[in-house]
C-alpha cells in the first residue's frame, strides 16, 4: 500500500504541468453502471483489446479503436494551487477502496482532465480492474469508459515536461485535420519507484478524436 500511495504522490506532485491547453470538452464519454506523419493514421483500422498489444514506441503511435474499460474512480476538483494535494488524496481512497474490495488491477493507473481552470481544475483518478466489485466501494466508483476512437501518443520522461507531448498532438490532429471530441487520459504505466531514470517514465496519453 505504501509503495502504491507514493507512486500517487510522484504522479500528483508534478501532474498540473500535465493539462492540455484545449478548452474544456463537456461530451462526458463515462457511463456509471450503478515527426509528425500522418500516414500513423492506419492503425484507425485496428481495434486493440489491452495495452500489451500497443508498442511502447516513442510518440505518436496512431489513431486506435479502444474498447470499453472496466474502471474504479474517484472525481474531484480543486484550484490549481491545491491539485497534487487532492489528486493524491483522491488516488490513495482509490487504493484503500481496492484493497478493500480486494479488487483486481488491470493496467496502470491513470488520470482523465475535463478542463485547464485555474481555479477550478475538474479531474478523475482511474485504475483499470478486472472484475465488478460485489459491493459497491466507499470512496469512489465503478464505471465502464466507453469504447472510442483515439489518438495514442507514448511519452518518455519526467511529468513536468509532458507539455511537449501535448503540443506533438495539437500539431499532428491540425496536419491530419482531426479535432479532440472528449476529455482525455493519462496513464502511468512506469512505477517511479522501481525505475528511478526519469527519462524511461513511460505515460501514454489517450484523446478522443473525430
Amino acid at each position: 500500500m505504501m509503495k502504491k500511495l507514493f507512486l500517487f504522490l510522484v504522479v500528483a506532485a508534478t501532474i498540473v504541468s500535465c493539462s492540455s491547453d484545449e478548452e474544456s470538452v463537456n461530451n462526458n464519454k463515462i457511463v456509471d453502471i450503478d515527426t509528425i506523419d500522418a500516414v500513423n493514421i492506419e492503425p484507425l483500422h485496428k481495434k486493440i483489446k489491452s495495452f500489451e498489444h500497443l508498442t511502447n514506441n516513442k510518440g505518436i503511435l496512431g489513431v486506435f479503436d479502444v474498447p470499453e474499460m472496466l474502471t474504479i474512480l474517484r472525481g474531484d476538483s480543486a484550484p490549481l494551487r491545491n491539485v497534487p494535494k487532492v489528486l493524491a488524496n483522491s488516488f490513495a481512497l482509490v487504493q484503500k477502496d481496492i484493497d478493500d474490495l480486494k479488487l483486481v488491477v488491470d493496467g496502470a493507473a491513470g488520470a482523465i482532465y475535463y478542463n485547464n481552470d485555474t481555479s477550478n481544475f475538474v479531474f478523475e483518478c482511474i485504475i483499470p480492474i478486472k472484475e465488478v466489485p460485489k459491493k459497491q466501494p466507499k470512496h469512489s466508483k465503478i464505471v465502464v469508459l466507453e469504447q472510442d476512437k483515439m489518438l495514442i501518443y507514448n511519452y518518455y520522461g519526467p511529468y513536468y515536461n509532458l507539455y511537449t507531448a501535448y503540443d506533438e498532438i495539437k500539431a499532428y490532429l491540425a496536419k491530419v485535420k482531426m479535432d479532440q471530441s472528449g476529455p482525455m487520459r493519462e496513464y502511468y504505466i512506469t512505477d517511479p519507484t522501481l525505475e528511478k531514470d526519469e527519462s524511461k517514465w513511460l505515460t501514454r496519453i489517450m484523446v478522443p478524436v473525430k
